[in-house]
C-alpha cells in the first residue's frame, strides 16, 4: 500500500504525491489484529533492535523480508513482509519522496481502533474481553481456539482507541483535529498524552506543568503532535512529552506508567534511512511486574511522566521525523484473565502453552512532528 505509486492518469508524480498528502492524513497503527508501529529484522533501515517492536504481532521475526520489493498480506503470514508495512518504514519512505519530489505523500498522523464487528465501540479492556465477531468468538473456547480463516482468536486482542485533541466536542472540531493530525493511538488503554516540538521551548517546561503553563507555551512556542516544525530558529529542536496514566475506575484502576521514548527517523546525506529510540522518562528496567497466576502487579510506576528533550545529533541538512511512545507497567493480557477464570475441567491446553502471551504492556503512540530542511 505504501510503495510510492503515481498513476500517470492523475497527473505528474508531484501532483499525485500532493493529492495523496491532502487526502490521507491518518494511518491506523493498532487494532485487534495487532500493531504496525515497527518490526525488527527488516532490511533497508539502519537501526538497533527495539524490543518493544515485538508487540501484539501475528507474525514475529525471523521474517521473509520483501527488501525493496512488495508482497501481499505479509503481516497476516501470507507472504513477504516489507519495511513499508510499518509506520517507521512508511514515514521514512515519505522523507525519501520529499527529498526527491519536494512533497511528502506520507505525512501521516496515527489513530487506533477496535475493528470490532460486535457494535461495541470503546470496549477495549483486557479483563472481560467479549470477542469481536459475534458467534465466531462468543465463548472462551472459541476466543482461545485456533480461529477462522479471517480471525486469529487467541492471537488477536481487544483492539485500540483513537484519541483526538479537539478544541471542543463537536463533529466539525473533531474532524478538523484529525485533518491537522493532532491525534494519537493507544492499544486500548486511556493514557492522556501531549507532545510538542519547537525551537525555544523552555527546559523547565515540565516544572510548569502544575501551574498550567505547559499547554499554552507548547502551542505558542511550538507545534503539537501532527505538526511541521517552523523554519529553523535554534541549534536543535526541543520536544516536550507529557503523559498521564489511564485512571481506570474504582473497581478496575488503571495501570501506572513505566517509561516513555521519543523515536527519531531521518535520512543521511547519502539517502540512507536511520531510526533511533531515545529513552526520555521513566525506567523500562524499573522492576515492575505482574504475576500471571493471579494478575497481581508489583513494583514502582508513575501516575504521570514528563520530559523535555533536545535532539543530541541534529543535522539541519537532514529531514527528520519524531514521535513519542508511552508504555504502561506489565499487566495481564486478556487471554490470561480468560484462562484464570476457567475451571481446571474446562481450561484448554493452550492456557499452558508458553507460546501464548500472558503479559502485555499497554501503550500509546503520538502522531509525529516533522522537520523539513530549508532551501
Amino acid at each position: 500500500m505504501f510503495t510510492p505509486d503515481y498513476p500517470a492518469s492523475f497527473g505528474s508524480e508531484r501532483e499525485v504525491a500532493t493529492l495523496r498528502a491532502t487526502m490521507e492524513p491518518l494511518l491506523e497503527i493498532f487494532q485487534h489484529k495487532g500493531d504496525v508501529e515497527c518490526s525488527n529484522g527488516l532490511s533497508g533501515i539502519d537501526r538497533v533492535d527495539d524490543p518493544l517492536c515485538d508487540f501484539e504481532k501475528i507474525r514475529l521475526p525471523p521474517l521473509d523480508d520483501c527488501g525493496d520489493g512488495t508482497g501481499m498480506g505479509g503481516v497476516q503470514d501470507l507472504g513477504c513482509v516489507s519495511r513499508r508495512d510499518f509506520l517507521r518504514g512508511i514515514l521514512l519512505e515519505g522523507l525519501a519522496e520529499e527529498a526527491r519530489l519536494g512533497v511528502n505523500p506520507y505525512r501521516l498522523g496515527v489513530v487506533g481502533s477496535t475493528d470490532s464487528h460486535n457494535g461495541t465501540p470503546g470496549i477495549t479492556e483486557e479483563r472481560g474481553f467479549v470477542g469481536h465477531v459475534g458467534t465466531a468468538d462468543d465463548t472462551p473456547e472459541k476466543r482461545l481456539g485456533e480461529g477462522t480463516v479471517t480471525h486469529n482468536s487467541r492471537v488477536n486482542n481487544p483492539g485500540g482507541l483513537a484519541a483526538v485533541w479537539a478544541v471542543e466536542r463537536s463533529r466539525d472540531a473533531i474532524f478538523e483535529a484529525m485533518r491537522r493530525r493532532e491525534t494519537y493511538s493507544t492499544s486500548g488503554t486511556r493514557i492522556a498524552v501531549r507532545f510538542f516540538g519547537g525551537w525555544s521551548l523552555p527546559d523547565d517546561l515540565c516544572d510548569r506543568e502544575e501551574r498550567a503553563d505547559l499547554l499554552p507555551l507548547g502551542y505558542r512556542a511550538g507545534v503539537p503532535m501532527g505538526g511541521l516544525l517552523p523554519e529553523r530558529a535554534g541549534d536543535a529542536p526541543v520536544f516536550v512529552l507529557q503523559a498521564r496514566q489511564d485512571p481506570g475506575t474504582v473497581q478496575d484502576p488503571g495501570t501506572p506508567l513505566q517509561s516513555a521514548q521519543i523515536v527519531k527517523l531521518w535520512l543521511d546525506g547519502a539517502g540512507q534511512s536511520h531510526e533511533r529510540v531515545f529513552q526520555v522518562a521513566g525506567d523500562p528496567a524499573s522492576g515492575a511486574a505482574v504475576d500471571p497466576a493471579t494478575c497481581l502487579t508489583s513494583g514502582p510506576g508513575a501516575e504521570r511522566l514528563c520530559a523535555v528533550w533536545r535532539d543530541p545529533a541534529f543535522d539541519p541538512a537532514q529531514g527528520a521525523v519524531y514521535y513519542a511512545r508511552v508504555v504502561e507497567n506489565p499487566s495481564c493480557r486478556w487471554s490470561t484473565w480468560e484462562c484464570n477464570a476457567l475451571s481446571a475441567a474446562t481450561r484448554p491446553a493452550v492456557c499452558d502453552d508458553p507460546a501464548l502471551r500472558q503479559v502485555i504492556q499497554e501503550r500509546a503512540w503520538t502522531s509525529p512532528i516533522w522537520y523539513r530542511p530549508g532551501p
